[in-house]
């Protein structure tokens, strides 16, 4: 697109110009665009998911940002006026999702099964960046439209292909489900979010912004998203600038640790669930899982940057991964404990709020490395390091396991017993 590449053209490998002479600037506002929308739509998304319906929005997100999506190379050969409207168009869409996640498993994950199920969805994020990396590599080495356009192409008819699929199969609640037993109504409906709570009762906007467990959860999101973009772009910079790790391999380093945050991430929702059943109070567990996660992640990251070997780095960079993928354990599904009916909102409100990391974090990043040299690099791991240990100690200072009063609608809001959210019917 904007770069020199290699396509196959009957068989014989071609290199081919880029399409466009965009300077640097301009394709960082392109890029960039997506996330104004992105974050605008978090909070108005969450109310939505809250009034109309999580699971109706979040497909009707998909197939708006798909069809986007297909007409990103008609835009990008118009204008690119045009195409930065298309981009903001898809994050305003897209800004909607993760609120809708939280709306959804607030009607669907019985108390107990929560963190399994919320970290097993969060890990289609990663799986998803981890498979579309090498196809779209693929896809543009075939002179379909110039090639680029194939990725755009592709990943837009799966998207509505996947609507068709969401919108026959997904429902918004159990009690408007046509195949599930009673049994299994019964069972979720005990401990999830009941459909009267959702439909009466208004949004406690202040309390909300007030609320200490909220700021706590804030602060922690923050410290996460931070520490994720420093390990997706500054340490893989870091390889580049300072080992001089060859470009060719990088994509597989850059990679790595990603998969195993995609493995590690359910993984630590099944046994964190397995605890909360046995072992340990609710509070307990959202507490360890971040810190442990938080923490270890935030050490490796800090010891990359004083070890003189790639691999030694990119190990740093496997285990840091990992650990990120514990955190969702704590603070992601924490927002369905204490705010079960006005989840969506909360997410809402903590996903803007923890996004500005992906503004605040390149100008601070610019600004510290613009020698690049290695103790440079070490001021930025070690602001990583400390922004988790305060997250860390904010959440657990702050956390709480309990539903907030403000969350529950007089006359119509249940409190199960253990019984209930443990035993199925």
């Amino acid at each position: 697109m904007v770069k020199n590449h290699t396509v196959v053209i009957d068989g014989v490998e071609t290199d081919k110009e880029a399409e466009f002479n965009w300077s640097s600037k301009l394709q960082g506002v392109v890029l960039g665009s997506f996330y104004y929308g992105y974050v605008a739509l978090q909070i108005p998304g969450g109310w939505l998911a809250l009034k109309v319906g999580g699971t109706r929005l979040f497909g009707v997100a998909v197939l708006i940002a798909s069809t986007l999506t297909l007409l990103t190379p008609v835009a990008s050969r118009t204008s690119v006026v045009l195409l930065i409207i298309v981009r903001v168009g898809e994050g305003l869409v897209l800004g909607v999702l993760f609120p809708c996640n939280h709306a959804i498993w607030s009607k669907w994950a019985p108390s107990m099964e929560r963190t399994t199920l919320v970290s097993i969805a969060v890990t289609g994020c990663t799986v998803g960046s981890i498979v579309t990396m090498p196809i779209s590599g693929l896809l543009t080495r075939y002179d379909l439209d110039g090639g680029w356009p194939a990725v755009f192409y592709t990943f837009g008819i799966f998207g509505i292909l996947w609507y068709v699929a969401w919108f026959v199969l997904a429902f918004e609640s159990p009690s408007v489900h046509p195949t599930i037993t009673e049994d299994e109504r019964s069972y979720i409906e005990l401990t999830a979010i009941n459909m009267d709570e959702v439909t009466k009762g208004s949004v406690p906007w202040k309390s909300i912004i007030t609320s200490g467990p909220v700021w706590g959860i804030i602060v922690a999101a923050f410290a996460s998203d931070w520490g994720l973009y420093v390990l997706l772009i500054c340490v893989p910079l870091f390889l580049m600038d300072i080992l001089h790790y060859e470009v060719a391999a990088m994509g597989f380093a850059a990679a790595a640790p990603f998969v195993f945050k995609s493995l590690s991430c359910p993984i630590a929702g099944i046994t964190a669930d397995l605890l909360r059943r046995n072992i340990l109070s609710t509070k307990t567990v959202r507490k360890v899982y971040y810190t442990t996660g938080a923490l270890t992640a935030g050490v490796f990251i800090l010891m990359a940057g004083y070890f003189k070997e790639p691999n030694e780095v990119i190990g740093c960079m496997c285990v840091a991964g990992a650990a990120a993928g514990m955190v969702y354990a704590g603070f992601q599904v924490n927002m369905l404990d204490i705010a079960p009916r006005n989840a969506s909102v909360v997410m809402g409100i903590v996903n803007a709020a923890s996004n500005t990391a992906g503004f605040l974090s390149p100008m601070l990043v610019g600004f510290i490395t613009h020698d690049k040299t290695a103790r440079e690099w070490r001021t930025v791991f070690w602001i990583t390091f400390l922004l988790y240990v305060i997250g860390s100690i904010v959440f657990i200072a702050l956390m709480t396991a309990d539903r907030q009063k403000w969350d529950k609608v007089e006359g119509v809001s249940r409190e199960p017993t253990t019984e209930d959210a443990i035993t199925p019917r």
